[in-house]
């Protein structure tokens, strides 16, 4: 039986998860594989680090706090390289997982479930059913949607759901963040994402870029096509400095080192201009609710009256219809569509929506009356919307 002490301090949120592993700790009875499945920045992967390192401690106080700094041998998280895990990968877990620890209690793996292909999750699937000795896996994925149904079958699946806005506003307090509650709103229930809002000023950056870019309406193509410049200028920065917090944790970093920081440094480029799409969605929504009356409702607290000025503006403009067209443009990063093709295509739209809105226009529920995945299908992939 594994001591007793409070792993998970300092987690936000999802107490009942919490509970339900630290009675899996006290009591013994712990699952061969996991599924923590949630939205990103909710706490799945500190969770499962310190999970794991309870795990292969056995109430080792020690040998937990020297899995924590990443010093144990039978704690391992595999990073996938680049989009995926590969098969390589997976046949080292396989022969690892098939021996006996090196010193713990047990074996613990943490990989990204949303990242196995195929082929990959096929070679992993006799060792997450039958597992050799005292191993376990646990998985991360943003949603049980993204995991093939013969992973999910053989994992216990543990949700963890976006952290309350005020609970957020709480910490982000704590920490002195000048404006707490703003950064929560902006954050929508993901601490890490709450925290890059309150201590990144590259975020700010790209927030102010989107903001402008949103309200570009009455410019030319030239100078939409300067705005969404502007973004990806920013969403670029952000990855720069990702990849510069990466080389900085190393004193000499070799090739490897290097092109772990390229691979993280173009997720956090990826994932600003993702970001960048939330943002301008978030920014309609409110311009919306400000519409109806309800600017209490607003994510942008800092820029109410800024946003009901746009709203005086342009009466009458389908501001709803101009949130709900961000939906189809984040369906087309999927497609490894250019973002800067997907951001000038989107604010094309909107345009439209906002200076000539088409009453009935969304009855199909895709834009311009088109039917779902159409633009997909057909304007994303057509001529230079397309790398």
């Amino acid at each position: 039986m594994a001591e007793s002490r409070d792993r998970f301090e300092g987690v936000l949120g999802n107490d009942t998860t919490l509970r339900l592993l630290e009675r899996a700790l006290e009591t013994g009875e712990v699952s061969q594989a996991y599924l923590f499945h949630g939205p990103p920045g909710v706490g799945k992967r500190m969770v499962a680090l310190r999970f794991g390192a309870a795990l292969v401690a056995g109430g080792d106080v020690a040998a937990e706090d020297r899995a924590l700094r990443g010093l144990h041998p039978d704690l391992t998280e595999i990073v996938p390289q680049g989009a995926f895990t590969t098969i390589g990968q997976v046949r080292e877990i396989v022969r690892l997982a098939a021996s006996r620890p090196f010193e713990g209690a047990r074996r613990a793996f943490i990989l990204r479930a949303d990242t196995l292909n195929v082929q990959a999750a096929n070679a992993l699937l006799k060792t997450l059913e039958e597992p050799e000795g005292e191993t376990v896996f646990v998985l991360l994925a943003t949603s049980r949607e993204g995991v093939l149904p013969t992973i999910l079958s053989r994992a216990q699946i543990l949700r963890f759901n976006p952290v309350p806005t005020s609970v957020v506003a709480g910490f982000l307090q704590e920490r002195g963040a000048a404006e707490p509650e703003l950064a929560a709103e902006l954050g929508r229930g993901s601490v890490g994402l709450s925290l890059r809002y309150a201590e990144d000023p590259e975020f700010g950056s790209l927030r102010e870029a989107v903001f402008l870019a949103g309200f570009t309406l009455s410019e030319d193509f030239e100078g939409r096509h300067e705005a969404v410049r502007r973004i990806v200028g920013r969403a670029e920065a952000v990855g720069e400095a990702r990849e510069r917090e990466f080389m900085a944790a190393f004193e000499e970093p070799d090739r490897r080192v290097k092109d772990g920081a390229k691979r993280a440094g173009k997720a956090a480029r990826d994932g600003a201009l993702r970001e960048s799409l939330e943002l301008l969605a978030i920014l309609y929504r409110d311009a919306a609710v400000i519409e109806s009356g309800a600017e209490e409702l607003a994510a942008n607290t800092d820029r109410v009256g800024e946003i009901m000025r746009y709203v005086e503006e342009y009466p009458g403009a389908d501001w709803a219809g101009a949130a709900r067209a961000l939906g189809e443009a984040r369906a087309a990063l999927a497609y490894n569509v250019s973002p800067e093709a997907i951001l000038e295509v989107t604010l094309s739209r909107i345009r439209r929506k906002i200076l000539a809105p088409s009453p009935g226009s969304w009855m199909s529920g895709s834009p311009d009356g088109a039917s779902p995945g159409s633009a997909t299908r057909g304007t994303w992939t057509s001529g230079s919307a397309t790398r």
